[in-house]
This record gives C-alpha cells, sequence and structure tokens, in this order.
C-alpha cells in the first residue's frame, strides 16, 4: 500500500514522523506543507497512491481533495488526523479504498478514536464493497452497493448468486444461490431475483440496473503471434474472443506466452493499458505440460514448442483449458484462455 503524509504544523510531523514507522509494511512518505503547496500536493499523490493521510483540520483536507473525487472504485483512502493525533477519520474511500480500515490502525498506532461513520460499521452490518475488495472481486456497477446495504440496514434479505464455491458461514440475512430461502422477518421476501451475482460473464444489459455485479480474475489468456504484430491487432484479438464467449474484461488476471515474446511490444502495450501481469515461460517448461493441446508441427519448429498460445494460459493459470486456440482470423495472434476458480470466503 501506498502511503503519502502531510503536515502543517511541528506536532504534525511529529506524528507523521510516528506513522511513518507503524506502518513500515507499507510504502510511506510523509512531507510538511509548503506555503500554497498543498494543491499541488493533493493532484500529484491522489490518482498515484492508495491513501492519502492529512494531519491537520478536516476543512482543509477537504477543499484540497475535491477538485479530484471520481469514483469510489477509483478515489484513494484519505484519513484525517488532527495535530494532537486524538481522532482519527476517513473522509473518503472507507470500504474500497480502506480508509476505515486505515484510520482503525492509525488509532490503534497513534491511541486515537477512530470515527467512522458508515452505515453498515456503526451498525455492524455487512459490507458487500469491503467484502468484494477483500476478496479480490471487481465491482461493475457500484452504484448498486447501496441497494445491497440498504436492505440489510433494514434487516431485508440479500440474495447471492455464485459461479464458485464460498467458503465460511454465512453473514447474517444473506442467503447463496437460493432465492426461495430468507428472512421470516423480512418485508422482501417475495423478491424473485438477486440482489449480488458473481461472475465472470458479462451480465451487465441483462441484470445491470438494480443487481450488483462482482467479476473474479480468473481468466488467463494465452497468446502467440508474429513478431513486431501491433498494439491494435492484439487488443482486437482478445476482446472479440472475450466478447464471443460473453466474458468480462475484467475477468482478465493475467496473458501469458512463450519466453520469446517477452519483449513483444504490441503485448506489454496491452498489459500497460489493462494493468495486467504478462508471464513468459520457456519452450521447455511448456512442453512439461501434460494434456490434450491443440498441435501445429509448423509453430513446433519455430519455438520448439507444438502450442503456446494454449500451453501458457495453462500454465499460467494453473487451471483447466477453456477456449482452445483461436487464430483470429488470420490476424497474425493465436488466442487460448483457462480458468481456476477463485478462493472466495466469507470471513
Amino acid at each position: 500500500m501506498k502511503v503519502s503524509i502531510i503536515a502543517f504544523t511541528d506536532n504534525g510531523m511529529e506524528i507523521a514522523y510516528k506513522l511513518s514507522n507503524s506502518l513500515s509494511d507499507d510504502d510511506v512518505d510523509f512531507t510538511r506543507c509548503g506555503k500554497g503547496a498543498l494543491s499541488t500536493w493533493t493532484e500529484e499523490h491522489f490518482s498515484t497512491n492508495d491513501a492519502l493521510i492529512f494531519i491537520g483540520a478536516i476543512g482543509i483536507a477537504l477543499r484540497a481533495i475535491a477538485p479530484y473525487i471520481k469514483t469510489k472504485t477509483k478515489d484513494p483512502a484519505v484519513v484525517v488526523v488532527d495535530e494532537l493525533g486524538q481522532f482519527s477519520i476517513p473522509i473518503l474511500s472507507g470500504h474500497i479504498g480502506g480508509a476505515n480500515q486505515l484510520a482503525l490502525q492509525i488509532s490503534k498506532d497513534l491511541g486515537s478514536i477512530p470515527v467512522i461513520t458508515t452505515a453498515t460499521d456503526i451498525n455492524k452490518v455487512f459490507a458487500v464493497d469491503t467484502w468484494a475488495k477483500s476478496q479480490g472481486l471487481n465491482i461493475l456497477n457500484p452504484e448498486c452497493i447501496k441497494l445491497v446495504s440498504s436492505k440489510l440496514l433494514k434487516s431485508g434479505s440479500v440474495h447471492v448468486k455464485s459461479d464458485y464455491p464460498i467458503r465460511g458461514n454465512l453473514p447474517k440475512n444473506v442467503y447463496l444461490n437460493d432465492l426461495n430461502d430468507s428472512n421470516e422477518n423480512s418485508d422482501n421476501n417475495n423478491d424473485d431475483k438477486y440482489d449480488v451475482i458473481i461472475s465472470h460473464y458479462d451480465l451487465k444489459d441483462e441484470y445491470g440496473n438494480d443487481t450488483l455485479l462482482l467479476i473474479p480474475q480468473v481468466i488467463t489468456v494465452g497468446i502467440g503471434c508474429r513478431k513486431d504484430i501491433s498494439f491494435e491487432a492484439i487488443e482486437k484479438s482478445i476482446f472479440n474472443i472475450i466478447k464471443h464467449e460473453n466474458y468480462h474484461i475484467l475477468s482478465i488476471n493475467a496473458l501469458a506466452s512463450i519466453d520469446k515474446k517477452a519483449n513483444e511490444k504490441g503485448i506489454l502495450e496491452f498489459a500497460k493499458k489493462y494493468d495486467l501481469p504478462f508471464n513468459t515461460y520457456s519452450a521447455e517448461e511448456l512442453n512439461s505440460l501434460e494434456g490434450d493441446f491443440t498441435k501445429s508441427d509448423f509453430v513446433k519448429t519455430v519455438v520448439e514448442v507444438d502450442n503456446v498460445c494454449e500451453r501458457s494460459a495453462v500454465m499460467e493459470s494453473n487451471g483447466k483449458l477453456i477456449r482452445r486456440k483461436d487464430t483470429c482470423d488470420g490476424a497474425g495472434v493465436t488466442v487460448a484462455l483457462a480458468i481456476n476458480d477463485p478462493n472466495i470466503s466469507w470471513e
């Protein structure tokens, strides 16, 4: 977690120093704000950091961050600590960004009082957005978070459909894969739809208006290509395959190929644009995989392995092949997809 701290007084700097030591497991930096420097500091750090800590007045922090606030899924955690270290107050991205958790950690480090105001937390109700983040689930339509939270705050039943098993005990008033099971005291017993769906399929057009859609990163893209293939060809090929299978682009967790493609500019550009790891394997490693793969004698003469995209997808995912090699209409790109079910827990 990348954390930046800004203080305005001598007392504030002492607190910033303490926090930089207590948060040592994170990447932490701190500074004293110079005259007229707050806006520049905030602009510089807001988009690049996971969390910002202001040691000073809430009003100062609010005015500083206001021009840069975008969405609850993108904004960093922002916590304010007064210059005596008496209170730690999350003011932005309490759940998804982790500001509430950071404020609680600060309160332990400083002996301060955490001021948590989010309704689910103070009522000790299951917070679906906090849980989704902890499980590595992408939130496709964050505007639906409030629909789930509102039901739970009214002691209503929330029905979750998941394409994957979920370990642990269900939270209170949450029901899994069963629309008939619900809280007898709820006024929502007649609901005939799910409130939350966990799937790697693209379901927004069908359910996106009033069902919270959570997408796990479970799809690995194995790729092969001609030398110096363009980024546009890579992007179009991958998108066409994903769309054909009705998977969501957010379900991709990595790209994989043979080591001879480690510096392929088109693949590297795609990985950078979509913030995906790109890992490569030697021909020896790919050949060591057992299984039924689409073989090509020509490919084997060039790179010493009979199939790059299928083998690399399975190697990277440690899962199973779900889309065999596709030549992408002769675009000079081959794509295959593998899947590995996520490890999801209620706890």
